[in-house]
C-alpha cells in the first residue's frame, strides 16, 4: 500500500500521516500527544476521565469540574513542550460535551476529534477568531453526508476532515456484533463510500476534506 508522504488538514501539514488515538481514562494525555507531535504527526488528549489525576474526580458532580480543569492543564502542557500538531477527541455522549468543545477552542487546540455519536452542533462553539479545526468521526458515508449537510445549513461551515472506522476498530462506533467480519460492513468497503461524499462535498463547497482511515 502506497501511504502519502503527509497529512494536510486545512492549513495543518502533519509530516507524518498519523493520527494518534484518543484513549480516554488517563492514557491520551499531554505526554503521549507531545510525543506524537514532536515526531510529526497528530497528537491527541482524550477528554474522558481526563481529570483522572486530580483530587475531587469521582466525587459527585466535582469530578466534571476536575475533567474541565484538567483539561486546561493537559493541553497547555502540550503547548508549551512542543510546537507539532495537538488535538482532542471529545466523546458526543459526554454530558459536559459542550463545555469541554469550549474550553478545547479556547485554548486554541489544532483540531477537535468527536465521536461516539454525531457531533451536530459542534461549529456552534467556534468564534470568529477560531481556528480549531473540527473532524467528525463516522462509521459510514451516510452518516458523513448528513453530518456534513446538517453543519453546512445551519452552520455554514464544511467539516475540515471525516476520520472512518470500521467494525474492527477501537472506538465507540454502534455496530452489532455479527458485523464485525461481515464484508458489507469492513473498513475497506466503507472508506471508500466516505471518500465518494468528502469529493462530492469537496466539489460543491470549494474546500479539500481529507478522509482519515481509523484502525482495524
Amino acid at each position: 500500500m502506497n501511504l502519502p508522504k503527509s497529512l494536510r488538514i486545512g492549513d495543518l501539514i502533519a509530516k507524518v500521516p498519523i493520527v494518534q488515538g484518543g484513549m480516554g481514562v488517563g492514557i491520551s494525555l499531554s505526554g503521549l500527544a507531545i510525543a506524537v507531535a514532536d515526531q510529526g504527526g497528530i497528537g491527541v488528549i482524550a477528554t474522558p476521565g481526563v481529570g483522572l489525576k486530580e483530587a475531587d474526580f469521582g466525587l459527585g458532580m466535582a469530578h466534571l469540574k476536575a475533567d474541565l480543569r484538567a483539561l486546561r492543564q493537559e493541553i497547555r502542557k502540550a503547548r508549551e513542550k512542543t510546537s507539532g500538531i495537538i488535538a482532542v477527541n471529545i466523546m458526543v455522549a459526554l454530558t459536559d460535551f459542550g463545555k469541554i468543545a469550549t474550553i478545547a477552542i479556547e485554548e486554541g487546540v489544532d483540531i477537535i476529534f468527536s465521536g461516539a455519536g454525531l457531533p451536530m452542533e459542534l461549529p456552534k462553539y467556534l468564534t470568529d477568531m477560531s481556528k480549531t479545526k473540527l473532524v467528525p468521526i463516522v462509521s459510514s458515508a451516510k452518516a458523513a453526508y448528513i453530518m456534513a449537510k446538517r453543519w453546512m445549513k445551519r452552520f455554514n461551515y464544511v467539516p475540515d476532515a471525516f476520520v472512518v472506522e470500521g467494525p474492527k476498530a477501537g472506538g465507540h462506533l454502534g455496530f452489532k456484533e455479527e458485523q464485525i467480519n461481515d464484508p458489507e460492513f469492513s473498513l475497506e468497503k466503507i472508506l471508500p463510500e466516505v471518500v465518494k461524499v468528502a469529493r462530492e462535498i469537496s466539489e460543491t463547497s470549494g474546500k479539500g476534506i481529507p478522509v482519515i482511515a481509523a484502525g482495524g
